[in-house]
């Protein structure tokens, strides 16, 4: 079998990482899954990220359209892209789910929940932002009507999905990403409140880019009120802007309540590499995000063993458990709640940093690609028939 791998309209972030590292496992793997070789389609910038593999066996194609305009790319697609994949591929593999092709068979991916919760979209506001996501969500539509099978990322997902769509004749699974060892880190003392002060205070770290539904603001309210409470906290913000509004209403509130730059510390967006490094100089991670698929910010912070106050959003606690305190994202008195029982049991918070570290054991990228190749040899297989 040749498999055609559809990554057209991956740019970067979590896309960008899940195909590097699948194609690197398969790579070095000496079980190719009846595999003869790999054709992954897409951008010059993406590819030139594919490093570290073997080229004989993984093919990088790319296409004038695929490096310019949105336009160009969509009008390609249309028309030209389907015989690019029939001269070459036995089954494609839709990275991002949104194929909308005649080729066939095809196994669509399901990574992104805004196709899906539309309170997010009446959160927009924005015309342009909502017409986006309507198109994505149609594209996706289309790609899971003709696919042989689908690949979901958490239950929660799949659960979704499969009420919104009519899916449930397809072929399916459930894949979660792996999770770089980068970020693997130790499980730290925790101690009683008493032991920090202004000087030298309890450091919250919240790794995300900024839109709506991340709820940043809420965050620096909520840690915001509890200084003015006495609680020597501070709070890390990494992650860059993706939504110019969100962005906006994030500095309005830092300005407001923190206009000195005392206690709120936003370092905008910092390379990937380094992020690591900024896990390991927290006391405490939270993560207010109310929309996710699969939260890999979550997960490498349950990696890093340090302690976590976290969304209780789905998937959320399908993934972290009982291993952190939760909050609703929306209500700030609830996420000063939440610090405040975090920070009064530092034994509790430790235990559950430990089993953070026992859990994060289950994801690796080698299982994911294993699982993910194994199921696209499965489906072509079965389609052959």
């Amino acid at each position: 079998m040749v498999l055609g791998i559809d990554a057209s309209n991956i740019g970067g972030g979590g896309g960008v990482t899940h195909l590097k590292e699948i194609l690197l496992a398969i790579s070095k793997s000496k079980e190719r899954f009846g595999i003869e070789q790999i054709i992954v389609f897409s951008s010059t910038k993406t590819l030139n990220q594919i490093t570290n593999i073997d080229n004989d066996f993984i093919q990088k194609v790319t296409f004038p359209q695929f490096n310019g305009s949105l336009f160009k790319r969509v009008v390609f697609q249309m028309f030209k892209y389907d015989l690019e994949i029939y001269k070459r591929c036995d089954l494609l593999f839709s990275i991002a789910g949104d194929y909308f092709g005649t080729f066939k068979p095809v196994v669509g991916m399901s990574r992104n929940m805004l196709l899906y919760e539309r309170d997010i979209w009446r959160e927009i506001k924005q015309p342009k932002e909502i017409i986006r996501f309507w198109l994505n969500f149609k594209k996706q539509k289309c790609c899971f009507k003709n696919a042989a099978g689908i690949i979901f990322i958490s239950e929660y997902a799949k659960d979704y999905a499969n009420k919104v769509l009519e899916i449930s004749t397809k072929k399916q699974t459930n894949i979660p990403h792996g999770i770089s060892s980068m970020f693997n880190g130790e499980v730290q003392n925790q101690k009683e409140l008493s032991s920090y002060s202004v000087e030298k205070p309890f450091n919250f770290l919240y790794v995300s880019t900024v839109h709506v539904y991340k709820n940043q603001w809420h965050v620096v309210r909520a840690v915001s009120n509890l200084r003015k409470k006495g609680f020597p906290i501070t709070l890390t913000l990494v992650g860059g802007v993706i939504f110019t509004p969100a962005g906006e209403l994030l500095n309005r509130t830092i300005r407001e309540l923190d206009p000195s730059g005392d206690f709120i510390f936003y370092k905008g967006h910092i390379p990937y590499k380094e992020i690591s490094s900024e896990y390991k100089k927290a006391s405490g991670i939270i993560f207010a995000s109310n929309c996710e698929n699969m939260p890999n910010i979550l997960m490498e912070s349950m990696a890093s063993g340090v302690p976590i106050i976290c969304s209780n959003k789905q998937p959320m606690p399908e993934f972290l458990k009982q291993n952190g305190y939760y909050f609703d994202p929306k209500d700030v008195e609830s996420i000063e709640k939440s610090i405040k029982d975090f920070l009064s049991s530092p034994k509790k918070r430790e235990l559950m940093a430990k089993n953070n570290i026992k859990e994060i054991n289950n994801y690796s990228w080698d299982k994911t690609a294993k699982h993910t190749f194994s199921f696209l040899s499965e489906i072509y297989l079965n389609y052959k028939k």
